[in-house]
């Protein structure tokens, strides 16, 4: 039950976004309740797991983690489909699929054309955001942050304002040469821990004990926070919301 609920909490939004896209072909009204429903559902599934691990959260006694999940997926190279929840993911989690609701309520009268393709996108940037925020899978965690960006470049290169293919592509080459970086830095994790230990994976609660040089350590460091920096979006790497 409660193992499944993660990857449920994936599912969702990547179905109702397949589901709005065709079923825009008959009627946008349709993908639009088709979407807010199943934000809803999404809402009230978090809401529920919040209150049930309510009494969890305050204890260690399960671990870091309220609730895991983990799958081999690709054994050959240390990757698996490890998800896993705890008390700041789940606020996370709560307040996307919050925003979730709103965006497509806000939406509603404001995007006329292309409303399938409009709202598959919206539903996937959603999964692929609550798909960054379960995974303990540093293979898994790269492939949902890529997911984000795809959909983000159509919405904004679409149905943004005047400038928009502009602000589309800057977006995207900012996003994806620093997204670069992070995978240079999860690639050296992997590499190092592999040659210090013999086991090659891309665990994250194994790879938090990976031996590292000062050097080492500060290069890994950049990768990552050059990536989350222009996400988040900081200064110096900022110029690409405005336009967005």
């Amino acid at each position: 039950g409660a193992l499944m609920i993660l990857i449920w909490l994936i599912i969702i939004p990547v179905a109702a976004g397949l589901a709005g896209w065709l079923l825009a072909r008959w009627s946008a009204a349709a993908t639009r309740w088709v979407c807010l429903l199943a934000m809803a559902a999404e809402l009230v599934l978090v809401a529920a797991l919040w209150r049930e691990q309510t009494p969890n959260l305050a204890s260690t006694a399960h671990g870091p983690w309220l609730i895991q999940v983990k799958y081999p997926w690709i054994p050959q190279l240390g990757i698996s489909f490890f998800l896993a929840l705890d008390g700041l993911s789940l606020l996370l989690i709560l307040l996307t699929a919050f925003l979730g609701v709103m965006a497509v309520a806000c939406s509603w009268n404001g995007i006329t054309k292309q409303v399938g393709f409009f709202h598959l996108n919206l539903m996937w940037i959603l999964a692929g955001i609550i798909g960054v925020f379960l995974a303990m899978d540093f293979f898994l965690f790269y492939f949902f942050w890529e997911l984000m960006l795809v959909p983000m470049y159509f919405l904004i290169a679409i149905w943004g304002h005047e400038n928009r293919t502009y602000a589309a592509i800057k977006f995207f080459i900012f996003t994806q040469v620093s997204g670069l970086l992070m995978l240079a830095a999860i690639l050296g994790l992997y590499f190092i821990h592999g040659r210090h230990t013999g086991t090659y994976t891309f665990d994250y609660t194994q790879l938090l004990g990976t031996p590292l040089s000062g050097a080492a350590a500060m290069w890994l460091m950049l990768g990552f926070f050059i990536a989350f920096a222009v996400k988040l979006p900081v200064v110096p790497f900022h110029s690409w919301l405005p336009d967005a």
